[in-house]
């Protein structure tokens, strides 16, 4: 029974991959583009109608994240210890998780901070607000494409 926790786990990890960065990305390459500069569409309403819709998906693969990586790493042979950062895979590991931290800051300063979403639906200051979004969104995908280039490294053997 308990060899399936290892698969199980790494699919589980690559599947919430998919739909956190997977989320960013989509948004940067082609839907952020595709609705820019349409006059005759409501774009702050969609963007807040999208973020609205993902939340509950982000959040689930934020806790999928946390728990399998728990897994993994503690039964990664590569793993060293808690605060034990003798090799290059510790290295690398560590610095994927500040920026998956940065990450979960970044979501945390523009959605409850700076109250992008809301700023989106409202007639004043939308286009600051598009052009916030578009940052916070650029930012997400460009640090969740990092962390996958940290993840591909750290498999080198």
């Amino acid at each position: 029974m308990l060899e399936i926790l290892t698969p199980l786990s790494t699919w589980l990890h690559a599947l919430a991959t998919v739909v956190f960065i997977g989320h960013f990305v989509l948004l940067t390459l082609i839907y952020l583009p595709a609705i820019k500069d349409k006059p005759d569409i409501p774009v702050g309403v969609i963007l807040s109608e999208l973020s609205k819709r993902s939340r509950l998906w982000m959040y689930v693969a934020l806790l999928v994240f946390m728990i399998t990586g728990i897994h993994l790493t503690i039964i990664d042979p590569n793993y060293l210890g808690i605060g034990n950062f003798g090799n290059l895979w510790c290295i690398l590991m560590l610095v994927k998780h500040f920026l998956i931290v940065g990450m979960i800051v970044a979501g945390f300063w523009f959605n409850a901070i700076l109250r992008v979403g809301p700023m989106l639906s409202s007639k004043n200051g939308s286009n600051q607000a598009f052009d916030r979004f578009r940052l916070y969104v650029n930012g997400m995908a460009t640090t969740g494409i990092l962390v996958l280039l940290l993840t591909a490294l750290s498999q080198v053997k």
